[in-house]
């Protein structure tokens, strides 16, 4: 298995996803700007068993995917230092639904997604934002991405995001500081240290989810865990 995350995460965070898998450290210059430059959610999209990478995404993070005989396509649109040229590959896309912004979707992206119903919200950043979990609900920490979901009849749960970290930004957001694969919901810190803890650990234990803690520290947005 390739994990995905980014090169700054704090060192016992990463040697805890090195027991589990091949751990790609992703890490660019003068692609975007400062605070997301290492964050998969930025670079990479996943469809299904298929990923969608930005065309000018690092070229070590392509051999990685082809080292690992991941499929992926590049997109058609270069990412850019500032908003909106940062959120084209930042779509949250399940077995029925792409969600993401309308008009800020890389349009390979759209292309691969023709038979996924499209939810358009109004946060761009929207996988920094939103989590889905196995049994198809989702985390997010934005109330419009709720508002969507739920206007789709759609099994959501909103978490602040106040406590999360992400340098030279107030805060970071939920989705940026989680990655699930099987039935872990793998945190990037440890949630003695984030106000909502009782509810996550509530909601995660009646989904049959183990939380794994990746490092003792406070909850980091790094732009997700990627586990391919």
């Amino acid at each position: 298995m390739l994990i995905i995350i980014d090169a700054r995460l704090p060192e016992e965070a990463i040697l805890s996803l090195k027991k589990i898998g091949d751990v790609f450290l992703l890490y660019s210059d003068n692609i975007v700007y400062e605070s997301i430059k290492g964050h998969p959610d930025i670079f990479l999209t996943q469809i299904d068993d298929l990923v969608v990478m930005a065309p000018n995404a690092p070229i070590a993070l392509k051999e990685a995917l082809k080292k690992h005989r991941i499929p992926f396509l590049k997109g058609k649109t270069k990412l850019g230092k500032s908003f909106p040229n940062t959120v084209y590959y930042n779509a949250v896309c399940t077995t029925d639904f792409i969600i993401h912004k309308e008009g800020l979707t890389d349009g390979c992206i759209l292309h691969e997604t023709t038979k996924k119903k499209h939810i358009s919200v109004s946060q761009a950043y929207t996988r920094c934002n939103l989590m889905t979990l196995p049994d198809s609900s989702f985390i997010t920490s934005d109330k419009g991405i709720e508002k969507s979901l739920k206007a789709q009849s759609l099994e959501v749960y909103f978490f602040n995001s106040e406590d999360v970290q992400l340098s030279g930004q107030d805060h970071g957001f939920i989705g940026g500081a989680m990655g699930v694969s099987e039935n872990k919901l793998y945190l990037i810190g440890n949630l003695k240290f984030y106000h909502q803890a009782a509810s996550l650990r509530e909601l995660c234990l009646s989904k049959g989810l183990e939380i794994v803690e990746l490092y003792d520290g406070p909850l980091i947005d790094g732009g997700g865990i990627f586990f391919l």
